[in-house]
């Protein structure tokens, strides 16, 4: 446990120096656990925080697309239809939500680094997973709160999109950039579309 607190103090406040010491590590068995435990924690305070009246469906209570996309559905179907049990239906479609886009992400962020200008090394794909997995840690310090989800979320973005991969796979060219604009620009033009509201 001891391990997994100075995991995330470190990554969450010391980022650069986080990202470069982990390149050294070869097992995705690390990255894979702390991709559990971050699951775990964020999906039972989220569905905790709906429980008390936090509206999930914002970037202002939710760090997480998993997190927004669940909502509604829970508050809409599984709630009036399930109850208590609700709860952990809703927190196990967001652990199942993230493993999807974290499966779907890493390949992309490999692509994107690699062949934008990263270093041509093995292990490029687990060093993508690393950059993005740990990238997330920063949300598990409120993000399924008020504005603290919103903090949360824009700094988990940057870090999983953008100064993670950049570091773990060796890409500091312009082209490290796209993922987080690309993110960016979708999430402003939800907004302005008033989807994100």
């Amino acid at each position: 446990m001891r391990t997994f607190l100075q995991r995330f103090l470190e990554v969450t406040w010391r980022p650069d120096a986080f990202f470069e010491r982990i390149r050294e590590e070869r097992s995705w068995k690390m990255p894979l656990v702390h991709l559990l435990v971050l699951a775990g924690w964020l999906s039972v305070g989220s569905v905790i925080a709906w429980g008390l009246g936090v509206a999930g469906d914002t970037p202002l209570n939710s760090a997480l697309g998993a997190q927004m996309d669940v909502y509604p559905y829970w508050r809409d179907t599984l709630r009036p239809e399930y109850g208590l049990l609700s709860y952990p239906m809703a927190a196990l479609l967001i652990i199942v939500e993230m493993l999807v886009i974290t499966a779907l992400y890493t390949p992309l962020i490999f692509l994107v680094f690699r062949y934008l200008g990263g270093a041509k090394e093995s292990g490029g794909l687990l060093r993508a997973f690393q950059g993005f997995v740990y990238g997330l840690t920063p949300a598990v310090f409120g993000g399924f709160l008020p504005v603290l989800g919103l903090i949360t979320g824009v700094y988990t973005t940057i870090l999983q999109l953008q100064r993670g991969p950049s570091i773990t796979l060796r890409n500091r060219t312009l082209a490290a950039y796209l993922p987080f604009i690309a993110v960016m620009a979708y999430a402003i033009a939800r907004y302005w579309q008033g989807s994100l509201l």
